[in-house]
């Protein structure tokens, strides 16, 4: 019914996830035109000064998060995981505005082998991404596929997640550096377009009827992309 109503481009592109990823399903947003995945992907002063400031402080009225909630509120029995770095969009809108109970956030530490056991305000759990041969002992996700495991989207069990990544090459700082999102939309050019509507569609407040009816046990937002900020 909904497609009957609204045009394509008016709708959210839902992804069905493959790999690791298998058996879920996401929505995503685009890394290539979101300032805050440019910056963090090559964080050079040139590329800072090219793009300016892209943060927009007015994080209680923040479109893309009202959209999350919109999509968590509407679709109760299903559990969303959104992982996303940008701590001070969380903070700055959970200050003034109730957090779903169906809504797992988890902090993407952008640090490399700088394991934070402690997540922030109104997060539920933290992801580290450690180098394959580092803290052995304390890696608890080690490739399986995420169906298999779903830690990160039970309110119990750990609270902290440790991933081993094989080493980049160069000295990267960050896992932004390494972006698999980036490289994956110039190697499957299809995926720029979907990506890029939701990305166009998330920054403004949808309307009740834009809203997805979301049948999954598990949801993840995300799997390409970045909170965005309004305008």
């Amino acid at each position: 019914m909904l497609n009957q109503i609204l045009a394509k481009e008016d709708t959210l592109h839902i992804s069905k996830l493959t790999g690791k990823l298998e058996h879920f399903r996401a929505i995503g947003t685009n890394t290539k035109t979101n300032p805050f995945c440019i910056i963090q992907n090559n964080p050079s002063d040139k590329v800072k000064r090219a793009i300016g400031k892209f943060v927009n402080k007015d994080y209680k009225n923040n479109n893309h998060m009202k959209n999350i909630v919109k999509i968590c509120n509407k679709n109760t029995l299903t559990t969303f995981a959104l992982w996303t770095k940008r701590k001070d969009i969380i903070k700055g809108f959970f200050n003034y505005h109730d957090k779903p109970d169906n809504l797992i956030l988890v902090y993407s530490n952008p640090k490399v082998n700088r394991i934070l056991t402690v997540p922030p305000k109104y997060f539920d759990k933290v992801f580290n991404n450690v180098w394959k041969d580092n803290f052995i002992a304390e890696q608890n996700c080690t490739g399986q596929k995420c169906s298999d495991c779903l830690q990160c989207y039970k309110k119990t069990g750990e609270t902290v997640i440790v991933e081993a990544v094989k080493r980049f090459k160069g000295k990267l700082k960050t896992i932004c550096e390494a972006c698999y999102s980036h490289k994956g939309i110039e190697f499957r050019k299809a995926l720029y377009a979907p990506l890029e509507r939701n990305s166009r569609l998330l920054k403004t407040e949808l309307a009740d009827i834009q809203i997805p009816t979301i049948m999954d046990l598990y949801f993840r937002f995300d799997q390409h992309g970045e909170l965005l900020d309004n305008d």
